[in-house]
């Protein structure tokens, strides 16, 4: 009989243990974070997952709560100079939500892809499915962006970026550009809300009017998949793509486009006569060291650690420096590293390069992630999402030193 009790009791103990174990998986576990917003003074953030869990966190008693289950993965949002959110149902629900549970507002809209609104909560942006963009909503909304389904989300597997600049009365539009780099056409001669044409002029990168709606410029220069974001003053734009290229303009002479420095070779230098020899072509005068792997791969190689290959762009210190952060593999021997390369506004020539760390492993490992990282500049903070992981990754970066550390991982 003592025997089966103690049967019994290693039972009920070994049911309790699997039975907690199971609990916390299905209650705490989260899915991979597909979109993020941080609150400018940095003390919130929001995201939204792959599973449909809506999270708040708070970065401060590093805690978190979640707050939905059935949230539009790409719906999070953090608006400016506030402590509201925005965020969407799967009844296609929009809530502009305060971080203390308190709802300003809702309506109805079309499942977003995207969205962003002003501190005002007058000026709502959002894109669908297409990268079409509308202003508004219910019987105010109009159409932005309207000229064609390609390219789209379904088509380049990525979201369609919008940020603002309330500052600078202006926001950017950037997605993919099929031109592959070649000039845009004059916006004399398009018209951003053409329904019948069946490819986008405007899926590139994009410099609107925050009162007319009107676009401003179609910035040319990037391939395919790219990443853009709009200084907080509103005198930049800065721009980086999958394949390598990055561009910076200043928004009062858009006409001179400006390249960043490759890691490796330095800037390059345009239009010079053929014939040269290579290093010619290119401006290597300022480049720092590029940190590299400990060991060379299977080619007698050591790799860079760090890749102009942008998955996004942040600003990290006011409207003075930000970070382009590449797009980066796993490698599960361990050799994988992540660095962001950092960069003064109007300076070609990156200033540091900042480790962001394998554990756990930041969430650039694919352009269609590039919701799951934002940055609150005047707070000097970074937060991205993980790899494979539910949680969220919270950087401070100290402006006197130039250096990024890793202040809290929630899980």
């Amino acid at each position: 009989m003592k025997w089966l009790n103690k049967k019994l009791l290693a039972a009920i103990a070994f049911a309790v243990v699997v039975l907690g174990v199971y609990s916390w998986q299905l209650l705490g576990a989260l899915e991979p974070v597909t979109a993020l917003g941080v609150s400018s003074d940095g003390r919130y953030v929001i995201t939204t997952h792959q599973d449909g869990a809506l999270v708040l966190w708070d970065v401060e008693r590093r805690k978190r709560e979640v707050l939905s289950n059935e949230a539009n993965v790409y719906s999070a949002y953090f608006i400016e100079g506030s402590d509201a959110f925005l965020w969407q149902d799967l009844d296609n629900i929009v809530r502009v939500q305060r971080a203390n549970g308190e709802v300003i507002e809702e309506f109805e809209h079309f499942p977003t892809y995207g969205h962003v609104m002003d501190s005002t909560f007058s000026n709502y942006l959002a894109s669908d499915i297409d990268w079409k963009i509308f202003h508004g909503h219910g019987e105010a909304m109009r159409p932005v962006k309207q000229d064609g389904i390609a390219p789209s989300f379904e088509g380049s597997g990525k979201i369609l970026k919008l940020t603002l600049s309330e500052q600078g009365r202006k926001f950017v539009s950037a997605g993919s550009d099929i031109r592959g780099g070649s000039e845009p056409p004059e916006l004399a001669e398009v018209s951003a809300v053409m329904p019948g044409r069946r490819f986008s002029n405007f899926g590139g990168v994009t410099l609107w009017d925050l009162d007319t709606l009107d676009p401003i410029a179609i910035l040319p220069g990037n391939s395919y998949k790219l990443d853009a974001t709009i200084s907080p003053d509103g005198e930049w734009v800065v721009s980086g793509d999958e394949n390598t290229l990055g561009f910076f303009w200043k928004t009062d002479s858009l006409s001179k486009r400006h390249r960043m420095a490759s890691y490796d070779y330095g800037i390059f230098r345009e239009h010079l006569p053929e014939g040269l020899e290579e290093d010619e072509y290119w401006n290597n005068s300022e480049l720092i060291d590029v940190p590299r792997m400990d060991k060379a791969d299977g080619y007698g190689v050591y790799r860079p650690l760090a890749t102009p290959t942008t998955v996004a762009i942040a600003f990290i210190n006011g409207s003075e420096e930000f970070l382009r952060i590449g797009y980066s593999h796993y490698r599960s021997d361990g050799s994988s590293q992540t660095y962001a390369a950092l960069f003064e506004a109007g300076n070609p020539w990156p200033q540091a390069y900042l480790d962001l760390g394998t554990d756990p492993f930041p969430s650039v490992n694919n352009y269609s992630r590039n919701l799951s990282i934002d940055s609150a500049p005047e707070a000097n903070l970074l937060v991205t999402g993980q790899a494979f992981e539910g949680g969220i990754n919270v950087y401070r970066y100290d402006p006197e030193a130039r250096t990024l550390t890793k202040e809290w991982v929630g899980r």
